[in-house]
């Protein structure tokens, strides 16, 4: 087996899985819940990108605070993906893994960099955590290989394939709608009115992206049960060839 970098987190078999469904559950709930606080609110237009719903309120609550527990569990996640699976390139994996650390942190990021007060910050650290992801995702499948769970690697091709699609279609339908006026002197409320025709778009788009990457996390479990399993079969084996020794 190869021997990995750092530190392994003290997880049993179950805290692991336990820790992948929070990675993805916790995310995923922070995303629909203040979606629909903002949608019975007041949003500004229909369809609206995900981070306006981290406005003023309750929704600015569950947003950053949703996200920052997310993220924090989306590292620990990948460390622990890291050291828990047996990957047939494991240099490439350690990158994915590094990858999908940096990408958690920027989604925490995201969270307190919120587009109303920090845009710039913003849009940098979203670029992060959603161009990360679905590099993390890419590396996810060459790196483990063989070793990959059947069902956990058609999961997290299907998840990569929507995350990528959604990114393509969200930079592709709003940044030439928003680089065809100049925005000098605007609100952000009467820049994104003008950029609406592309948000029409964009915003289906990164909802898409975002489901592609909790696809991609929940297809790990996979991969932890049947490693698991493999080890524990393994392990009964060798002990059963002892005593008959």
């Amino acid at each position: 087996m190869h021997t990995r970098y750092g530190r392994r987190i003290p997880l049993s078999h179950h805290n692991g899985l336990l820790l992948a469904r929070l990675s993805w559950s916790v995310p995923t709930l922070t995303v629909i819940v203040s979606t629909l606080l903002h949608f019975f609110g007041s949003p500004r237009d229909v369809p609206f990108f995900i981070s306006e719903t981290d406005h003023y309120g309750l929704q600015d609550h569950v947003f950053s605070w949703g996200l920052t527990i997310g993220g924090i569990c989306q590292m620990m996640y990948a460390w622990h993906l890291y050291h828990a699976l047996d990957a047939q390139r494991p240099r490439l994996w350690f990158l994915a893994s590094i990858i999908g650390i940096f990408s958690s942190l920027n989604a925490i990021l995201v969270a307190h960099f919120d587009m109303y007060d920090f845009m710039n910050p913003h849009i940098l650290t979203a670029m992060f955590a959603f161009g990360g992801g679905v590099l993390w995702a890419m590396l996810a499948l060459p790196s483990l290989g063989v070793h990959a769970a059947p069902i956990g690697h058609r999961f997290r091709t299907i998840g990569f394939a929507m995350a990528f699609l959604g990114f393509i279609v969200m930079i592709g339908a709003f940044q030439p709608v928003a680089n065809s006026f100049d925005s000098t002197g605007m609100t952000l409320e009467e820049f994104l009115n003008r950029a609406q025709s592309g948000i029409d778009f964009a915003a289906p788009a990164e909802y898409v992206l975002v489901a592609g990457l909790m696809l991609c996390l929940a297809s790990f479990h996979y991969d932890l049960v049947k490693q698991h399993s493999e080890h524990s079969d393994g392990n009964h084996t060798t002990d059963t060839e002892k005593r008959l020794v």
